[in-house]
C-alpha cells in the first residue's frame, strides 16, 4: 500500500457522491443536535429530531464503513504537489482520523441508546440517562470531529490556493486556487 506522488489521482463517481452526501448528513447532523439540546425533554419536536438524529448518525456510519473499504482496496496517491513528510503525516492521520471519530460517535449514541434500552427509531428523549459514559463520550468525540473537519478544511484550502486543483479531483470545478490547463 506505498502512496506516491507522481500518480494521477481522480476521486470515483461514487467516492464522490458519499464524500459530498456524508458532509450534507453531517451538516444536517450537527444543525439537529444543536435544536435538539435546546428543546425541552417533553416535547414532540425533541422526539422526532433525536429520532432524525439517529436515523442520519446511521447512514453516516455506512457511508463511513463504505468510504472506508473503498481506501482500503482503492489507495489514494499522495495530492499531487504534498512533498514534505509532517503535511503528509498530517494529512493520513486527518483522514483516518474523522473515519475513526465517525464511528466512534455512531457507537456511542447507539450505545447511549442501547443503554438506554431504546432505538433511533423509537428514542423518548425525556427518559434518557445522560450520566452514562457513553453520552460524554459523544460530547468529546463531537469536539474532536469539529478539530478534524477545521483542519480538514484548511488543508483543503492550502492546497487548493498553493499547490493543485484538488476541488476539481472532488467534483467541484472552481477559478478558485491552482488548476491545470
Amino acid at each position: 500500500m506505498s502512496r506516491t506522488s507522481s500518480q494521477t489521482f481522480e476521486f470515483s463517481t461514487f467516492s464522490k457522491w458519499l464524500h459530498w452526501g456524508g458532509m450534507f448528513l453531517v451538516i444536517l447532523l450537527i444543525i439537529a443536535g444543536t435544536i435538539m439540546v435546546n428543546l425541552d425533554d417533553g416535547s414532540p419536536q425533541r422526539a422526532l429530531i433525536y429520532r432524525l438524529h439517529g436515523i442520519i448518525g446511521m447512514l453516516i456510519v455506512l457511508s463511513t464503513l463504505a468510504r472506508i473499504v473503498i481506501r482500503l482496496r482503492h489507495p489514494q496517491s499522495i495530492p499531487e504537489g504534498m512533498t514534505d513528510k509532517w503535511n503528509i503525516w498530517l494529512h493520513g492521520i486527518v483522514q483516518w482520523g474523522m473515519y475513526l471519530v465517525m464511528l466512534g460517535l455512531g457507537i456511542s449514541g447507539t450505545a447511549t441508546l442501547a443503554l438506554n434500552n431504546t432505538t433511533a427509531f423509537t428514542v423518548d428523549p425525556s427518559i434518557l440517562d445522560r450520566t452514562i459514559a457513553t453520552v460524554q463520550g459523544h460530547f468529546v468525540l463531537t469536539r474532536l470531529f469539529i478539530v478534524l473537519v477545521v483542519l480538514h478544511v484548511a488543508g483543503v484550502m492550502r492546497h487548493q490556493l498553493t499547490r493543485s486543483d484538488v476541488l476539481r479531483r472532488m467534483g467541484l470545478n472552481t477559478p478558485l486556487g491552482k488548476s491545470k490547463n
